[in-house]
């Protein structure tokens, strides 16, 4: 178990600051290649076509990262105001997926939602 401090560094580091090494857009480019129907598939041509109008990893990476800042701001907020029922948080990350509204688990199509 981790302190608020080694829990917070553990944030920054592995999901905020882990982007800056650009290892993520070849390989959501390649998974995208692999299996386009892949949860967040759609994000590998959009990836693609952005570095071939120019954009650099670093570029790309610096905006993964203030989405993931703001994502996990988010969540730690929420985690607080409203909580969870019975601090009931233990393995969330397996279901995430399935909690995506649209029913696709983040799959092509799954945004914008239809109404």
């Amino acid at each position: 178990m981790a302190t608020q401090n080694e829990f917070l560094r553990q944030v920054w580091d592995e999901n905020i600051n882990g982007y800056m090494a650009g290892l993520w857009i070849d390989n959501v480019i390649k998974s995208s290649e692999k299996d386009s129907n892949a949860p967040f598939a759609d994000l590998g041509p959009v990836l693609k076509r952005l570095r071939g109008l120019g954009a650099s990893n670093d570029e790309l990476s610096l905006i993964a990262r203030f989405a993931a800042y703001e994502t996990s701001f988010g969540i730690l907020y929420m985690l607080d105001d409203p909580g969870i029922d019975d601090d009931d948080y233990k393995m969330m990350h397996e279901s995430l997926l399935g909690a995506d509204p649209s029913g696709k688990e983040g799959r092509p199509g799954s945004w914008p939602i239809s109404k």
